[in-house]
């Protein structure tokens, strides 16, 4: 118990130098799959390839194995469960924010959300005008 204690205390304190500012872009991808792996990959819409079923294999061998050894006595054998869980989780949240980062800067994405803006915009815009020619109306009936 104090070992896994201990283990948690060393994640989290390496998790508050390691993450960086959360206004940066990727931080939150960053922090989810650090808290379980392939949610970052799945936030970055990667949910179907290869590298996050990989590790959605390596999060449930991982922690079966964990479990499975420790009943064993002799607590040392534990760590052949819990080193490739720690690292499946790092590789997991480091590979989430550089992937968001990539996404962030990819031009073509960026083109799009700026004409996903532009319509938005221009239908609300609509949408006002519409409201404030129906208010109009049901004043100038209410005459």
């Amino acid at each position: 118990m104090k070992k896994t204690l201990a283990c948690v205390m060393i994640l989290f304190l390496a998790t508050m130098f390691v993450t960086p500012s959360a206004f940066a872009k990727g931080a939150k991808e960053f922090g989810a799959s650090l808290l379980l792996p392939p949610s970052g990959q799945v936030m970055n819409d990667e949910f179907g390839t290869t590298k996050s079923k990989i590790m959605m294999g390596i999060e449930v061998a991982a922690i079966t194995t964990t479990i499975i050894l420790g009943f064993v006595p002799g607590g040392a054998i534990v760590w052949a469960g819990v080193g490739p869980l720690l690292a499946n989780h790092l590789w997991s949240a480091t590979d989430a924010y550089v992937s968001a980062k990539r996404k962030g800067q990819d031009p073509y994405l960026e083109g799009q959300m700026m004409e996903a803006q532009r319509t938005l915009d221009v239908s609300r815009q609509n949408r006002f005008a519409r409201e404030s020619d129906i208010r109009q109306r049901i004043l100038s009936a209410g005459e």
